[in-house]
Formats: structure tokens, sequence, C-alpha cells
């Protein structure tokens, strides 16, 4: 006996993009039992769209107050009448053997997770600079396409309420804690066609991704939080310790205290950057070593600008003074931002060296830059307003 399949599709004003999900869905090589949309919209026209539509398969329509595509999902889950879970989104659409190739590898595999594998497609010139500066032409673990046992998905927690983004990454964070066997298939199983066609629409979305996932890490991580504020304090302290007690006349007096702070800060930062690199998940996000590449950076700024004052006191004739040091430092930095946003990120990512060279690769550089850019108040915030926020709950 075949095990049993739940589809779960959270909606909010896209009947026709809901339509195209639900031809993909009846073209299934392995046909789900039953089909549940929690729906938020401020018409009739997805509940109308489902009352409409003659299927084998039963739909069901399930009428939400909750805004977010987190808390419905686990609104749908909690009325799920089978085993196994799929999710899909409306912008996400499932090849013909999605379903089928997930499920095989549950059963045969004894998976207990599989999670779906998204290509991100553009449709014209600007999606494809917009691609190439962020998701590339590889595929990405992505929620949507997820296919899990029911009390795994319980076990897990469900997804995280009152938070409009990254909760879908937190949950599957949260999937591996409690789950032996887990797994994205190799061939790509999903394709996502919705990117917009505005540089300022999806930097509005990086930020509130960013402020929202930095809340769920805040209160998540309270010992980052702690570290990084010890961090600081210690800087202050440090900084400051030979004035304490009367420069000079101090027992505890240690000479040049700030440059062996500074140095040692610097190659601990270094090592601790280049540990999580290497052994932490590169899409787990850690307020602690967002933090640590932050402080290095102003730590290596400071280190720079008061150069040519505290090392060589001004003395132009001495070998180690460098003119324009702090102006060569920032420009160094942003040359080599931009080159590994223009280039060498989106070749990693797959996209082609002819699409890239002559040109792209400026508008690339550019467009990946004011990402980052934006990434970082919306981190700043999400943490600052952590404290104020709810409790964040899961079903």
């Amino acid at each position: 006996m075949r095990p049993s399949i739940s589809i779960i599709v959270p909606t909010y004003n896209c009947s026709d993009n809901l339509k195209k999900l639900l031809q993909s869905i009846f073209a299934q090589s392995l046909q789900p039992d039953e089909i549940i949309i929690v729906d938020s919209s401020i018409d009739r026209s997805i509940e109308d769209l489902i009352t409409s539509i003659t299927s084998e398969i039963p739909l069901i329509y399930k009428r939400s107050v909750k805004k977010y595509p987190g808390e419905k999902r686990n609104e749908g889950a909690s009325i799920a009448s089978h085993e196994w879970l799929a999710f899909l989104d409306v912008g996400t659409i499932p090849r013909k053997n999605w379903l089928k190739n997930n499920m095989t590898l549950a059963i045969d595999e004894k998976y207990d997770v599989v999670f779906g594998h998204t290509k991100y497609r553009a449709l014209n010139n600007f999606q494809m600079l917009l691609r190439a500066a962020t998701y590339g032409s590889l595929g990405h673990e992505t929620t949507p396409g997820t296919l899990v046992q029911i009390e795994n998905f319980l076990r897990s927690g469900g997804f995280i309420e009152g938070i409009r983004a990254g909760d879908d990454q937190e949950w599957r964070l949260q999937l591996r804690d409690v789950c032996k066997k887990l797994t994205i298939p190799e061939d790509i199983t999903l394709d996502y066609s919705s990117l917009p066609n505005s540089l300022i629409a999806l930097q509005k979305k990086y930020f509130i991704y960013y402020m929202h996932s930095a809340k769920i890490r805040a209160q998540r991580n309270v010992r980052d939080i702690y570290l990084s504020v010890l961090l600081i304090f210690f800087s202050l302290v440090i900084t400051q310790w030979n004035y304490l007690g009367g420069w000079g006349t101090n027992p505890l007096f240690i000479s040049n205290i700030t440059k062996i702070y500074a140095l040692s800060l610097v190659i601990s930062l270094l090592f601790y950057i280049v540990f999580m690199r290497l052994f932490k998940p590169p899409n787990q996000f850690n307020i602690l070593n967002w933090f640590a590449k932050v402080f290095l950076f102003f730590i290596l700024l400071f280190t720079v600008y008061s150069w040519n004052f505290y090392v060589v006191d001004w003395e132009e004739d001495s070998i180690l003074f460098i003119p324009h040091i702090t102006k060569i430092y920032v420009g160094l930095i942003f040359a080599t931002s931009f080159l590994y946003r223009g280039i060498l990120l989106p070749l990693k990512l797959g996209i082609k060296g002819n699409f890239i060279f002559p040109k792209n690769w400026i508008i690339i550089g550019l467009m990946g830059l004011s990402f980052d850019l934006i990434k970082s108040p919306g981190i700043f915030l999400g943490i600052l307003l952590s404290p104020f926020q709810k409790n964040l709950s899961k079903n």
C-alpha cells in the first residue's frame, strides 16, 4: 500500500498563479491524496476558483485570518488527513516527477525528510542580471517541494508564527535537529519563475528577510548576543585600561595594550570566521559570526586610520609611513567586494562567463553590493527590536 500524501499551499491574492500550480499538481506522475489551500485573500477569487474545479483529487479550501505563509502552512498541517505532508508555494512550480522522486527517496532510502530542490528561472534580461547577483543558475534547497512525515513535522514544532520571512529556513534547521536522515534530491525538482522586475522590490525583500530572520536568531541565540556585547565591553575597557589608574603610575600599566589587544582580536576573529566558514552550514545565519565580520572590519578600519599617527608619528620619511592609507584600504575593500560580487560569486553559482563578460559583471557587482549594504541595517533593526517583540511561537 503506497503512503498517502497531503499537499499544503498557502495563498494570498494569487488566483492566476494558483491555477498554474494546480495544473502542475494534476500532471504529477504520482498523485497526492488531497490538496489543502489555506487562503487569506481579501476577495473570494481563490475560493471561487477552487469551487469551479472538478478534480479526482480532493481540494480542501481553508479560509484563514493568518497573514504569513508559515502560519498558513501550520493551519494546513493541522487539518491534513494523511501521513506525509508536502509543501508548495504558488510561485514555485513542481516538475512532473517531483512527488514521485521525493517519495521514492523517502521510502526506498528511509529518509525522514526530502527537501525541495529549486532552480530560479529568469524570463528577461533584467531578471537574468538579478539572478546572477543572487541565486545563480544552480539549484537550492527550499521549503517548497519538501516532503516530510506528519509526525516529524509535529516534532519539529512547525513554522514559527508572527514572522514574515526566515521562518522556512528556521524550520529546515529545526528539522535537522529532530530528524536523523534528511536529503535533497540530486536532480532539480521545482522551478521558480517569479523573480521581481524591480531592483527596489528585491532590496525591500532582502531588508525584510534579514530583519525577520535576525529576530529569530536573536531570540533563539541569546548567548551570541551576550558574547557580542561582552566583546564590545572588553574593547572599551582594554583600550582605556592604562587611563583608569593614572597613566604610568598604575602598577597594572601595560605598555602598548591597545595594539596588543587589537592584533590578538584581529587574529582571533579571523580564526573564528574561517572556522565557521569551514565547519558550519553556509545557509545557517549566525549572529555572532556576522557580528565578528562587522567588528573585524571596523577594527581594521580603525587600525588603518590610526596607522600613520600611532606607528610612525607622522614621520613621512619613515619606511612605515603610508600616504593615503585609509583611502587605499577603503578602495581595496570596495574593489575586492565588487570583483567578488560581480565575477567570482556568479561563476561559483553557475553563471556562464559569456554572460558575465564583457560588461554585465559591472551591473551584477553593483546589484550585489546594494544587497549587501541593505542586509546590515535589516539585521541591526531585527536584533534591536527582538526584545520588544512578542515571544515567537510555534504551533
